[in-house]
């Protein structure tokens, strides 16, 4: 070849090409959009038609799998009795050969309570959040402040420890290897924590259910409860806000940009009580795009004529943290209290 040029030279036509497939993207997310607001115009008026829709996008087991009875116990040690509830790791058989595993605070006393799910996330753990290894960091002690209002409590292990545990994975080839066989991680891990209401609303000391979760956490926490309809309240804090502005791989379906986006995922837990909260100095998620998808949401109920009161957004001043207002944790616990 006679021909030679430097590294830099085919930059422009590099650059071209990079333009035009952000192009496209930026068109392809301005018609699913639109067709979105199309797609739920009946969301209010036929939900459970939208939740198995919901379901399908994210894949078995959700859809396409017979769930029969209560999963196996397949562990549960007891590890402590502190003041006023005991301390248990459990591990429940979700599906054939998968257990997932958490720690149950159950409380002392008679009678039936409720029991939240509290859901650590990204690099977390049961044992992070409840400060059972020590301080609890950002998760600004969520779970010892949920189990203070007399409920019971399980925190499950989602795939999302850190290096730190030595127990390597690699989560994004995990969601893909998932995808491709007509699954997601996401699927899997809210039918396990479905699954594991299953075996809780089973129980004499329980009397409803509720979740609350905080980023990866939170995004389960929208997650499970537009699905399960059982959450009667949830709290999910530093996670809302859209798909297109946090197009993380395990958060991304196909097509979903022409079906579901943060809004829409939100509506589908109506008429249950959700409190949506965001940090608005959070470097991971722009709270202005969870204000104005919050604003879509009230838009979709406005034009359903359905209040906006089931739903809250609260921002408060805060990086990316749980909320330490009590506040969102009090209406959970006051919604599950008085519900019947």
């Amino acid at each position: 070849m006679k021909y030679q040029e430097e590294k830099t030279d085919a930059n422009a036509s590099k650059q071209l090409y990079l333009d035009g497939i952000e192009s496209l993207i930026a068109q392809r997310q301005a018609e699913g959009a639109c067709a979105r607001e199309a797609y739920v115009k009946d969301i209010f008026t036929d939900p459970e038609r939208y939740r198995m829709e919901f379901r399908r996008m994210l894949g078995w087991p959700l859809v396409d799998h017979e769930t029969k009875g209560l999963p196996t116990v397949a562990s549960c040690e007891k590890l402590s009795e502190e003041d006023g509830y005991t301390l248990y790791r459990m591990g429940f058989e979700i599906l054939d050969g998968l257990v997932m595993t958490g720690l149950f605070f159950r409380r002392d006393g008679e009678g039936k309570r409720p029991l939240v799910i509290v859901q650590h996330g990204g690099l977390g753990t049961p044992e992070r959040i409840s400060g059972v290894l020590g301080t609890t960091g950002n998760y600004c002690d969520m779970l010892t402040r949920v189990i203070d209002r007399d409920v019971h409590a399980f925190a499950p292990q989602l795939l999302l420890w850190s290096g730190e545990y030595q127990v390597e994975f690699d989560r994004q080839k995990i969601d893909a290897r998932l995808k491709r066989v007509g699954s997601s991680i996401t699927a899997v891990e809210v039918y396990g924590i479905m699954r594991i209401l299953d075996w809780f609303e089973a129980q004499e000391y329980v009397s409803t259910l509720g979740m609350v979760g905080m980023s990866y956490g939170g995004f389960y926490a929208l997650y499970t409860a537009a699905i399960d309809t059982r959450l009667v309240s949830t709290h999910s804090c530093s996670f809302f806000n859209s798909r297109d502005a946090v197009p993380w791989q395990d958060w991304t379906w196909n097509n979903s940009a022409f079906l579901f986006d943060d809004a829409e995922i939100a509506a589908l837990v109506w008429p249950r009580r959700i409190t949506l909260n965001i940090g608005t100095s959070d470097a991971l998620f722009d709270w202005k795009i969870g204000v104005e998808s919050f604003d879509r949401l009230k838009a979709m109920c406005a034009d359903a004529g359905v209040d906006t009161d089931w739903a809250e957004l609260v921002l408060f001043d805060a990086p990316h943290e749980f909320n330490r207002d009590d506040a969102p944790i009090d209406r959970v616990i006051n919604d599950l209290k008085s519900a019947k």
